[in-house]
């Protein structure tokens, strides 16, 4: 049993995490400002809960008085579009506020610290597979302020004894996003024009967009195996993806066919700004490391994304319908 820290503990991955590592018995402490946009905000009635943001003195302060041993850092502001609203509050919780938890993460001499880096440091430049090797050339704002994060990582920590993961989070989807905010998340928002019988969908760009998929499941199996895996090295970085493409176009057409449609109207519209037009990862790495053989197809994604999403009111706040909370009340 380990005591383990999540910043952003309370938003869309990091709910999910703290679940499973509470179920494994391990002493969490969450902190988040309960602002996040991708996900719907979900405190676990069993963590030790810190209202607050990680550029807070306070906040600082009551995480090294609890002195935790591992750290995952998942608190960002974490849509691309949304960065071009704020440009200073982007860069100041994803780079500051990460150099800020990597100096404390030193001093305490935590054991191990696990950043969530995103496929955006990469930019739309690269137009072969990418691996962990390639190019970094961010093209948004938000691809630059988390690329900050991991420089901070490397340069405050690789020289410790602290063994450190990034992960560059490729697009993940499932319950628990927050479904009525349609500035992020791909499969989330073309899943609520379904979940809301609005026609038509509205696609802010090419058809012929293209991103690997992930679903929840296997991203936060991935995270959990993180907090105990042996590495060859002390300091990795790894594409977390399923590596499996799809262009836009398909996404849809799934998405329709898992909610029994024949047709569905669709219309283009202007693209985002800041929005690459594809990404596509080899997971060997990732695979190879975490023996990790089997990811969660698009179709049956969709299929248990779609069991939570119909139980959700199509009026009103769907903060109360965190599927942890749903589940939790049917137990």
């Amino acid at each position: 049993m380990s005591k383990i820290l999540i910043t952003g503990g309370a938003g869309f991955i990091g709910a999910h995490v703290t679940q499973r590592l509470i179920n494994l018995n391990h002493k969490v402490m969450i902190v988040d400002n309960l602002k996040g946009i991708g996900g719907v905000p979900y405190v676990h009635p069993k963590s030790l809960f810190c209202y607050g943001d990680i550029t807070s003195n306070r906040v600082l302060k009551k995480i090294e008085k609890w002195k935790p041993e591992i750290i995952y850092h998942l608190a960002a502001q974490s849509a691309s579009e949304s960065a071009y609203d704020d440009p200073k509050k982007d860069f100041v919780s994803n780079g500051y506020g990460t150099y800020l938890l990597c100096v404390l993460a030193k001093k305490l001499k935590v054991k191990k610290f696990i950043y969530t880096s995103t496929v955006a440091v990469y930019g739309g430049a690269n137009k072969k597979i990418i691996t962990e090797n390639s190019s970094i050339k961010p093209d948004s704002i938000y691809g630059i302020s988390k690329y900050t994060g991991e420089m901070f990582v490397k340069q405050i920590l690789y020289p410790t004894k602290t063994k450190s993961i990034i992960f560059r989070v490729f697009n993940t989807y499932g319950p628990g996003e927050k479904l009525d905010y349609l500035k992020k998340g791909i499969v989330s928002i073309f899943c609520s024009f379904l979940w809301k019988k609005k026609k038509p969908i509205i696609v802010k760009g090419s058809l012929k967009r293209f991103r690997d998929l992930t679903f929840i499941d296997d991203c936060v199996n991935i995270l959990i195996k993180a907090s105990k895996i042996k590495l060859k090295n002390k300091d990795e970085i790894f594409n977390l993806s399923s590596g499996k493409i799809y262009t836009v176009k398909k996404l849809i057409s799934e998405i329709i066919k898992v909610n029994n449609e024949k047709k569905y109207p669709i219309k283009i519209a202007k693209g985002t700004k800041g929005d690459s037009f594809g990404f596509h990862t080899s997971n060997r790495r990732l695979r190879l490391n975490f023996k990790y053989k089997k990811f969660i197809s698009l179709r049956e994604g969709l299929t248990k994304y779609f069991e939570w999403i119909n139980k959700l009111p199509k009026k009103g706040s769907i903060n109360k319908f965190h599927p942890l909370k749903i589940s939790k009340k049917n137990n």
